[in-house]
């Protein structure tokens, strides 16, 4: 019997570079001004600056193929290693209610989606749910 696996993600990525600004909230101090695999809930930042699991950011970031900025708070949710010589951070965002999502959804259409590059985990509970239907 296989176990099954958890999607962890809340929204698809797409591949696409998008400018941006990300900065820590406490100190402004700039994270970084590039992100990559842009999604409606979060991005993966090249980063120049340290950044820790749980810090609180302010973003603004172009809608890609657009002139149109959107800003947002967020959380560093997760240090993804190197990325292009420099620290990946993985930024996890709630988009405001006044349309940017549905506008930022409608331009990432044009884009390829990504696959994590993560190992997915194991979903235990819904392992033991499966089995106990057999």
């Amino acid at each position: 019997m296989e176990m099954l696996l958890a999607n962890e993600r809340r929204a698809p990525r797409h591949a696409v570079t998008v400018e941006c600004q990300v900065v820590r909230e406490d100190d402004f101090t700039l994270l970084g001004a590039r992100g990559v695999d842009l999604s409606t809930c979060g991005m993966l930042l090249v980063s120049d600056g340290p950044a820790a699991v749980g810090d609180d950011v302010l973003i603004t970031l172009r809608i890609p193929g657009r002139e149109q900025w959107i800003d947002a708070r967020g959380k560093v949710a997760r240090i993804a290693g190197e990325l292009e010589g420099r620290h990946g951070v993985g930024i996890s965002f709630e988009l405001p209610r006044d349309g940017s999502r549905h506008a930022l959804e409608q331009a990432l259409c044009a884009y390829p989606t990504v696959t994590s590059s993560r190992e997915p985990r194991v979903d235990y509970a819904g392992t033991v749910d499966m089995i106990s239907l057999l």
